[in-house]
């Protein structure tokens, strides 16, 4: 039976290539002694020349496959896959610059969650009325711009995050640039200046305490707007 999947409303856009796993070993080239070349070779011995060739090259290939993946990895929240969420942020500053946190929070509400790259009217209400729901996440650097990071906490469950925020300088003004929104949602700062979210997938039945999969997502600058990349997922160890 197809595994149901159950995934938070989304209100705003929320994305990852993979790689390939390294190219097979080229055959090796036949190296026989002249000596040996010299002599004719009956049928039997060719069929069975060709047939252990054949079956080295396709050993070859099944070991290379079964190599370690150097593509994206999708890890647990509490173990996050360092070719995405270990950039260097420090030359980013603190998290609370430019920007205060009462200062991020009146540039969401004034924008009821309508974000540059999408929106997010229920986010927008949570931190309104839930004053400890916002907290700073750190901030990144896409090329010499600053943009500031928030999270936001479920108010009946503090330790979920169901909604990120990022925040860049305007005219000395803060502006909403993106929210994403999401189930037990983890947003980082990923390299090259992209935002990495991540949030689980639970399938029918799975409990809140363990989801069944996690997707993964990359947000990239592009023209002046946070585009989402492709959607990378896992559910029940498939991905």
């Amino acid at each position: 039976m197809p595994v149901t999947v159950r995934r938070a409303s989304r209100e705003a856009l929320c994305s990852v290539h993979s790689g390939q796993a390294p190219p097979g070993r080229e055959p090796c080239a036949d190296a026989e002694p002249r000596a040996e070349a010299a002599i004719p070779k009956s049928p039997r011995r060719t069929v069975r020349t060709v047939t252990a060739l054949i079956l080295a090259a396709i050993m070859a290939l099944t070991v290379t496959a079964c190599g370690p993946d150097r593509g994206l990895k999708v890890s647990p929240e509490g173990n996050p896959s360092p070719s995405l969420f270990a950039p260097n942020t420090e030359a980013a500053g603190q998290a609370n610059e430019p920007f205060s946190l009462d200062e991020v929070r009146k540039a969401i509400e004034s924008s009821s969650g309508i974000a540059v790259t999408g929106s997010a009217t229920e986010t927008a209400k949570v931190v309104a009325d839930c004053e400890d729901c916002l907290k700073f996440a750190s901030p990144f650097l896409s090329g010499e711009q600053k943009f500031q990071l928030v999270t936001v906490a479920n108010p009946k469950q503090r330790n979920e995050i169901i909604a990120g925020a990022v925040i860049s300088e305007q005219r000395g003004e803060p502006r909403l640039e993106l929210i994403a929104t999401g189930n037990q949602l983890k947003v980082s700062p990923g390299r090259n200046g992209t935002l990495v979210v991540q949030e689980a997938m639970f399938a029918d039945g799975d409990k809140a305490c363990c989801p069944s999969g996690w997707s993964v997502q990359v947000f990239r600058l592009h023209d002046g707007r946070f585009e989402p990349g492709q959607r990378f997922t896992r559910l029940n160890g498939e991905t």
